[in-house]
């Protein structure tokens, strides 16, 4: 199940983003503002014209999320796209994308940017097959060294 991040879900999200960027040898909050700004959500997406999901397992449990914000006129960033290991290749993360499109396309979004890193080498496989072409122009994250683009 995918919905919108609730103040409610915070904790659980944030653990389970330390614990994927711990996968990868990166620490929270270290390098990217956009870490701390998930300590505020909803607010600090919302408020300020963006939004996050999460993806619930059968159980309830919060296995994944990914959100937009906004960076540009009619340009979001897609943020925090994160998914639990045993919650990969199940097609979480295509429903993720997609309502994360859907809800671009409903605002008149041209653009979709992301950065990530290297050591992602699945999640930029999964950009890739997405539709999204490389410009390391969007890299914004310090952590970060290749940026992205879906033009809609």
């Amino acid at each position: 199940m995918i919905e919108p991040v609730a103040r409610a879900d915070v904790g659980e999200l944030v653990a389970l983003v330390r614990g994927v960027l711990a996968e990868f040898g990166l620490s929270f909050g270290e390098g990217a503002m956009t870490d701390v700004e998930l300590l505020d959500l909803p607010g600090s997406y919302r408020d300020r014209g963006g939004e996050l999901w999460v993806a619930r397992d059968a159980g309830g449990g919060l296995v994944g999320c990914a959100g937009l914000f906004p960076v540009a006129p009619a340009t979001f960033e897609l943020r925090k796209m994160y998914l639990l290991p045993g919650a990969r290749g199940l097609g979480l993360g295509r429903a993720l994308l997609n309502t994360a499109l859907a809800w671009a396309r409903a605002r008149r979004a041209q653009r979709i940017v992301l950065d990530t890193t290297e050591r992602m080498a699945r999640a930029i496989a999964f950009y890739e097959a997405s539709g999204f072409t490389r410009d390391d122009g969007e890299v914004r994250g310090a952590r970060c060294s290749r940026g992205y683009v879906l033009r809609l």
